[in-house]
């Protein structure tokens, strides 16, 4: 993640890979810590300006299986905005 995202990370093999980017919403981060608990990876937080947020990755909310939990699959071509602003991962 040091380079950001970049798509050969992330492959698009169907049914199982879609090479999207899986993030849980600002509001649903008990989301992010269960993949944290299977994964033992870190949470990965990406701090994106509110505007920049509403015009391109509101859109793309969905609940997560149908849940209150609310997740945004990011696909390949909004990377570029992703790499624009601050990573951090964080241990948990």
């Amino acid at each position: 993640m040091e380079q950001g995202f970049q798509p050969a990370d992330f492959p698009c093999h169907p049914p199982n890979a879609d090479g999207k980017c899986y993030f849980a919403a600002s509001n649903s981060r008990s989301l992010a810590e269960d993949y944290h608990r299977y994964y033992k990876d870190g949470i990965l937080e990406v701090t994106i300006d509110l505007a920049v947020y509403d015009r391109y990755f509101k859109p793309l909310e969905r609940p997560y299986q149908g849940g209150e939990q609310v997740e945004l699959p990011v696909p390949r071509d909004l990377f570029s905005i992703l790499n624009q602003y601050p990573r951090v991962l964080k241990p948990r």
